[in-house]
Formats: structure tokens, sequence, C-alpha cells
């Protein structure tokens, strides 16, 4: 009878861990929320030591997502990024050198003109 009982919690665990990625981070930076499209999503931000103008920016969900939509979730996080460059740079233009998703995750690094 116990192993009949496991069978459920594992298939519950196995369940919830299908919708997990990694979620990255940066070091010396705090989290700010943000949500797009009623989605919350978690968004580090630093400068980089390369030169004074350039930063490094993640975008992680900051909710689980089971099969996520991949061209969806990369709008969203684009979305969150330029909101975080156009006030980094304080409306002038930017170039991004680094750009791209991991997993559900975007992440770049771009410089203000």
């Amino acid at each position: 009878m116990r192993s009949s009982r496991l069978v459920p919690v594992a298939a519950a665990v196995a369940l919830m861990l299908a919708g997990c990625y990694e979620v990255g981070s940066l070091d010396g930076t705090q989290v700010e929320l943000i949500r797009v499209d009623a989605r919350q999503f978690q968004v580090r931000l630093r400068r980089t030591d390369i030169a004074p103008n350039q930063w490094r920016l993640e975008v992680n969900r900051a909710t689980i997502v089971i099969n996520p939509d991949m061209e969806l979730e990369s709008q969203r996080g684009r979305e969150v990024a330029r909101r975080i460059m156009d006030r980094t740079c304080r409306g002038r233009p930017y170039s991004q050198s680094v750009e791209g998703m991991r997993g559900i995750n975007y992440y770049t690094v771009f410089t203000c003109e």
C-alpha cells in the first residue's frame, strides 16, 4: 500500500519540476519586479567592468511556466528589457552587443550612447 501512495506524489513532483527553468543572478544586484501581460518578471541590472556606460541585464520569469510558448516568452522578455534600457539610458539611444534567451529567461549587454 505504501508504494501506491508514492506514485501520485512522485508524479506531482515530476510535473512541478518540468515547469522549472534555471534562474540567473548577477552578483551585487537586487531584484526588481516588473509585470508584462499580467506576468511577473525579476529584473537584475548592473554595470559591466568594460565601459562606464555598459550594463548587463537579466530578465527572469518570476512564476512557474508549464509548456511555454518560447516566441511569446522572448517578446515579453524583450519588452521588459526595453523598459529598463529606456529608463537606464534616460531616453538616449542604446546599442546591444549581446542578446539572447536562456530557456524562458532573457539576457543582454547594452551600452547607453
